[in-house]
């Protein structure tokens, strides 16, 4: 007989009834989720997100080169750019390890590519290190525009610590990938269907994979759009104009999810963490080869400053004043980092199970503090802290999911969807004063999927637009939002109306008051590894 966790047995004896009305407390809300994490109405499970789902603390791996020992000067005035290309590249010739900056200034005119797997870059702190970048996106590498010519594509994309797979650049230096996951072979399809928050699968070509790899799921999008009828939630979001406004989402082939095999028993497989939407035979899923990506890469203890800094004014025309990019990126991280003077902070495209702890952005008008984009899954941004005015804020799009922002002081920005329906993710423990704005292009589609919640948000200049507005939510909770009462504006790039958003503790620190971490310890019974 299975016996049920202590913890656990009371919230599989509560009445049904006192979870059927809307209007239940932010405790009676948790021990719902307790009682079925893996399939809350909801509240989604996050607690899978960061480094290694949570479950390891950040590592440290020895020291095996010295930006001063390859020539570096550190003084400010020197270009150091070629001295820490030589250290990367020893670090990576000897199968990874730390490379050391220590105290200093130290200019980099050519963009710093973490281009290996294992590599961590390490300051002696974010007040004495500090990488001084002397020349733009534009200036180091050229002018890149998006594929209609209309805007500057740095305005989203590219940093100048560049982490990402070697096959980035050209031998001219030139971009020559795609922001998103690169799609190998067909590994095997499910022959069985199965249910949000199961993990164990039928394939039918069990040989094919093997345990502890990642691989991408992916989902047929078919053209009666029920894959993307089930991500938006409600059955409102039917009578959403999908094939104007959401032509980018109609096009789409295939919803890619990557995750990791834990287990291979004849032709089932296990996963290590809960599927997040059903497997039907309608939608064909599939299993692929991930071809190129980076692992186990750390930006650690360091300043990045920007010589020339200049306030973001004219939209979507950046020159590329970016801080870290991390493009198709699992198991990475950035610890204590202060990013001053750039127009986008930190950028993640393509990248799954990253931390991010003690972020600071700073300087004149930004255009993203963060920004989690081309379907980047499970990442946790957590005590961060944006000082300077930015135009939007901290954003999620392109369908991402399971990624949570905890802990953080926002002196600026709002809580921004770029729109392209980010669905089942977390913001949480975080002070707010919402002066930003939301952003996406016509044809991306809803501003949110299913589950999004806001979660214990205070609020300190009474805006309550993007953070407390029900109708953006389909299938979601806001609960305990504080310092505004909820607005009944209709949100944008949403279909308006009651689509069950949960609005529950409003005024009142709710419980428990962090939900990511409360996850974290359901799932494990141990506080989360959250940096050092």
């Amino acid at each position: 007989m299975t016996m049920l966790k202590p913890s656990l047995f009371l919230l599989t004896t509560l009445p049904f009834l006192l979870f059927s009305d809307t209007a239940m407390t932010s405790r009676q809300l948790w021990l719902r989720y307790a009682a079925n994490p893996d399939n809350d109405p909801n509240i989604p499970n996050v607690s899978y997100a960061g480094y290694h789902r949570g479950e390891r603390p950040l590592p440290r791996p020895p020291v095996v080169t010295n930006v001063r020992d390859t020539g570096a000067k550190g003084d400010g005035v020197t270009d150091d750019s070629a001295a820490f290309r030589m250290a990367i590249d020893q670090a990576a010739a000897r199968g990874g390890g730390t490379v050391l900056v220590p105290p200093g200034t130290y200019l980099l005119n050519e963009v710093l590519h973490l281009n290996h797997s294992r590599v961590v870059l390490l300051g002696a702190g974010s007040d004495q290190s500090t990488l001084l970048f002397g020349r733009s996106l534009t200036q180091a590498i050229g002018e890149r525009r998006s594929s209609s010519g209309h805007a500057s594509a740095w305005s989203w994309m590219g940093g100048m610590v560049w982490v990402g797979p070697d096959n980035t650049f050209d031998n001219e230096g030139r971009i020559v990938s795609r922001e998103g996951w690169p799609v190998g072979d067909t590994l095997a399809n499910v022959r069985q269907p199965a249910v949000r928050g199961d993990r164990t699968l039928t394939v039918d070509t069990p040989a094919a994979l093997r345990e502890g790899q990642f691989v991408l799921m992916s989902w047929k999008n078919p053209g009666d759009l029920s894959l993307l009828h089930e991500i938006a939630g409600h059955a409102l979001m039917k009578e959403y104009n999908w094939h104007q406004d959401a032509a980018a989402l109609v096009r789409m082939s295939r919803w890619r999810w990557p995750v990791q095999i834990e287990r291979i028993q004849g032709d089932q497989i296990t996963l290590a963490q809960p599927l997040r939407i059903d497997v039907r035979p309608e939608w064909e899923v599939q299993f692929h080869e991930i071809e190129t990506v980076i692992e186990e890469v750390g930006i650690e203890g360091l300043t990045l400053k920007f010589e020339n800094p200049r306030p973001v004014e004219r939209h979507l025309e950046d020159i590329g004043n970016n801080g870290i990019y991390l493009n198709r990126a699992i198991n990475c991280w950035v610890h204590d980092v202060v990013i001053e003077g750039a127009e986008n902070g930190l950028i993640h495209a393509a990248a799954k199970q990253t931390t991010t702890a003690r972020l600071t952005l700073r300087g004149p008008r930004m255009h993203h503090a963060t920004a989690l984009r081309m379907g980047s899954h499970d990442n946790l941004i957590t005590d961060f802290t944006v000082e300077a005015p930015v135009m939007h804020g901290i954003n999620t799009e392109s369908l991402s999911t399971g990624n949570v922002w905890r802990r953080g002081d926002m002196r600026h920005g709002t809580f921004d969807s770029h729109r392209a329906m980010s669905w089942d993710f977390v913001r949480t423990d975080i002070t707010l004063h919402n002066d930003g704005r939301p952003g996406g292009g016509n044809t991306a589609g809803p501003l949110h999927g299913r589950r999004v919640v806001h979660w214990n948000i205070r609020v300190t200049n009474h805006q309550a637009e993007w953070v407390l507005q029900p109708d953006m939510i389909s299938q979601g909770a806001l609960v305990g939002i504080q310092g505004v009462q909820p607005t009944d504006k209709p949100a944008w790039a949403m279909v308006p109306g009651d689509k069950d958003c949960i609005v529950s503790d409003t005024g009142r620190v709710p419980t428990p008051p962090d939900l990511y971490e409360a996850q974290f310890q359901l799932r494990t019974n141990r506080p989360p590894n959250l940096g050092r």
